[in-house]
């Protein structure tokens, strides 16, 4: 198959450091504690750079993760600055400077792709968040490490999810860039996907060559023959979602989710995901975290989390808005001890 080849192209230590926790925070509380819950759970976030963190995760979690989302540094050359929500830290949400070295970016990418595989459950799946500036290299990097090292049939991409979305400017000498790519990725064609959880309602609007009639309950009906079949559909029956999404809206300078952490990504895009590949008490990861909102996300739809950021200002918006919610587990803040 196709490989992609870069200066300094190698694999990944997988011996990492050890988690220290610096304390637990119980349901429904805001005051750190030492104490654990009966059944040893809790869920994680943790300050450490992407690399020996999940190194770190491995030991206990390798093979065990149901889904992971990331929303990495896309290679844009522009350090992202806190918005005056956040006082914390030195007022910047991360550098994505990479002083146009490709060859660095790509291996920072295949290392944080192979740990991630190392993390994957059998039957998980990963979301990869990118722009039109690295999703083709994110795509060879993945299929060479998702149809080589898996001996199960059905490994690799299976989705490649177009964001549409409307924001301020407009390029004059290029049509405007108004997307994001989200790859979705798993181990094995025996994975979570429940479509019947984000279907939509299909409408009175007419698609494609379908004829509109009335029913005998005097309800519309929608029919289309295709291949010598008949195929009707009720108006008010649940449609699945397909691969571009524009109903899921960019979040404004002003709306009221917003942190004041730069690129945050809206509740609604990641309610999508996990409901559709992720069940109840499920174990989803994201170590680039941000803002947070993959473990709100998580916390609200009863799954277990851990989430991971190297920038203390993300971890105090993440903790902050943690601490609003109606928890149901304890979670840690963790940092990690490297190994000298």
């Amino acid at each position: 198959m196709a490989e992609l080849v870069w200066r300094g192209k190698a694999i990944p230590h997988t011996s990492g450091g050890s988690l220290l926790t610096t304390g637990f925070y119980q349901p429904q509380t805001e005051q750190l504690s030492a104490d654990l819950c009966a059944d040893g759970w809790y869920n994680r976030l943790v300050h450490g750079e992407r690399g020996s963190t999940l190194a770190a995760l491995l030991d206990e979690f390798a093979g065990k993760v149901d889904l992971i989302y990331i929303d990495p540094p896309f290679m844009t050359g522009r350090t992202f600055k806190n918005g005056a929500q956040i006082l914390t830290g030195d007022g910047i949400s991360y550098r994505d400077i990479w002083n146009n070295d490709l060859d660095s970016y790509l291996q920072w990418l295949y290392e944080t792709f192979y740990y991630l595989y190392e993390l994957l459950a059998e039957d998980g799946s990963l979301y990869v968040h990118l722009d039109w500036r690295a999703t083709h290299y994110a795509r060879v990097i993945l299929d060479e490490l998702f149809t080589t090292r898996s001996r199960k049939k059905g490994a690799g991409l299976k989705n490649e999810i177009i964001w549409h979305y409307q924001s301020g400017g407009r390029a004059r000498k290029a049509f405007a860039r108004k997307h994001d790519t989200v790859l979705l990725y798993t181990k094995s064609s025996q994975y979570c996907f429940h479509s019947e959880r984000i279907g939509q309602p299909r409408g009175d609007k007419k698609r494609n060559h379908m004829r509109k009639e009335i029913g005998p309950d005097g309800h519309p009906i929608w029919t289309i023959r295709s291949a010598g079949k008949l195929y009707s559909y009720r108006a008010d029956s649940t449609m699945s979602v397909d691969d571009v999404w524009s109903d899921i809206s960019h979040l404004h300078q002003k709306d009221p989710e917003r942190t004041g952490y730069a690129t945050q990504k809206p509740v609604a895009l990641l309610e999508r995901l996990l409901l559709a590949s992720s069940e109840e008490n499920d174990l989803v990861l994201d170590c680039f975290c941000g803002s947070g909102v993959t473990p709100v996300v998580a916390e609200r739809l009863g799954r277990r989390w851990l989430a991971c950021d190297q920038n203390e200002g993300a971890l105090a918006v993440t903790r902050t808005r943690l601490l609003q919610e109606t928890r149901r587990n304890i979670f840690a803040l963790q940092s990690v001890k490297r190994i000298e």
